[in-house]
């Protein structure tokens, strides 16, 4: 990766699993990044090292000891809040109740069933809508209460 100078080394905050489409990424000093364009790459790991960084004028997110990098930029006014009771996956029209008392629909037709009870939840704004990050699954979802 010679073309790129290194901003900061930091760490994932939680599960990482590689890169996709306007995916976030929480790091462990606060600050949110969402993926800026398309590129699929699968990787797990819990809490790893990332570099941040930089190439013409772009941000990079990279996995320290791994070669595939994706285009970033910082995000802010994400929502973090947990599903009050349990998560079923995305189901259409699918409403969802936060611990924080805010209500969200899914907005765009999507099936992918996940179980999990109280998961975490990241909403965060794309530019043209809402994504709701759950369990390492993304949907489209708007607010209603």
């Amino acid at each position: 990766m010679n073309k790129y100078e290194i901003v900061k080394t930091t760490q994932i905050d939680g599960d990482f699993e590689g890169f996709d489409d306007e995916i976030l990424f929480k790091l462990v000093d606060g600050s949110y990044w969402i993926q800026d364009e398309y590129k699929y790459w699968y990787h797990y790991a819990y809490c790893p090292n990332v570099n941040i960084l930089r190439a013409n004028g772009r941000l990079y997110l990279q996995v320290v000891g791994q070669q595939e990098a994706v285009p970033i930029r910082p995000i802010s006014d994400v929502v973090e809040s947990q599903i009050d009771g349990e998560f079923s996956g995305w189901g259409g029209k699918t409403v969802y109740t936060l611990t924080n008392g805010q209500v969200w629909q899914q907005s765009t037709y999507q099936y992918d069933y996940t179980y999990s009870y109280r998961p975490d939840v990241f909403i965060y704004n794309v530019g043209g809508g809402h994504k709701m990050q759950v369990e390492g699954t993304t949907a489209d979802v708007r607010r209603i209460k």
